[in-house]
């Protein structure tokens, strides 16, 4: 006779299921299998506690790291990047599309919107200055008497007479500079821009890209650095434009502004 089930009745196979009964299995006789049980429902209970702990670690972690990412992006008033060391920006002399040396230290007073690219640049530089025209258009006309947008190429084949004809093609107040490729290499790296010539096309060994990085720096009237951004960043024209305004001390735009 084998021992199967909770009934006390006898199967029609023949198979006797015993040991549920309520009376027996808490009785003397039956304290064994009593104990026994508990100890089942007990360990059972403890897996079920440990899979509800994991399950709801599982939903609460993720939920939370989103709640402290969107508290920490609703906090600053900042769009780009903040600095909140504010330190200086490095300064540097290079020559602007007239010809004439240019220091940022000259630019002191102003907002400066500061990237590097080269006017041969296919896609990413004319689609970031073009953002800055557009950044530049948001901005009532007293602000924009004191932003300046700077254009670094990092293409030695770039002259003054090439930024002349490039740079004003986006607004006729931007600045395009120039210089050696020593104070290029030097200024691009002060402010952790990268580039790199990348192979000729073809037999022709002056036909070449530049790799390069993206990065729209921010300048505030003191020379400080303050705020930088991705360019993915940069056809948010209103949110640059609200954090310039704020840099100048400035009221931000109505949110109503088109």
């Amino acid at each position: 006779m084998e021992l199967t089930g909770d009934t006390g009745e006898e199967t029609g196979n023949g198979k006797c299921r015993v040991l549920t009964n309520a009376w027996f299995a808490c009785s003397p006789w039956g304290n064994l299998n009593c104990m026994s049980r508990k100890t089942h429902n007990d360990a059972r209970a403890r897996r079920l506690a440990l899979i509800i702990a994991a399950v709801c670690a599982a939903v609460a972690i993720p939920t939370l790291v989103v709640l402290f990412s969107v508290a920490g992006r609703v906090s600053s008033p900042w769009f780009g990047q903040h600095d909140a060391d504010a330190r200086a920006a490095c300064d540097f002399s290079l020559t602007d599309q007239d010809g004439s040396p240019l220091a940022l230290r000259d630019l002191r007073g102003s907002v400066v919107l500061l990237t590097f690219g080269f006017t041969r640049c296919p896609n990413i530089c004319p689609t970031t200055l073009g953002n800055l025209a557009a950044v530049y258009r948001k901005l009532p006309p007293a602000a924009q008497e004191k932003v300046k947008v700077v254009f670094v190429s990092v293409d030695e084949r770039d002259t003054p007479d090439t930024m002349k004809g490039y740079v004003p093609f986006f607004h006729e107040q931007f600045i395009g500079l120039t210089g050696n490729p020593a104070d290029i290499g030097t200024t691009a790296r002060a402010y952790g821009a990268f580039f790199r010539k990348a192979p000729a096309v073809g037999e022709d060994k002056s036909d070449y890209l530049i790799d390069h990085s993206t990065y729209t720096y921010l300048i505030d009237p003191e020379g400080k650095l303050r705020v930088h951004y991705r360019f993915e960043q940069m056809p948010e024209s209103e949110r640059i434009a609200d954090d310039i305004l704020r840099v100048l001390g400035m009221p931000e735009r109505p949110s109503s502004d088109p």
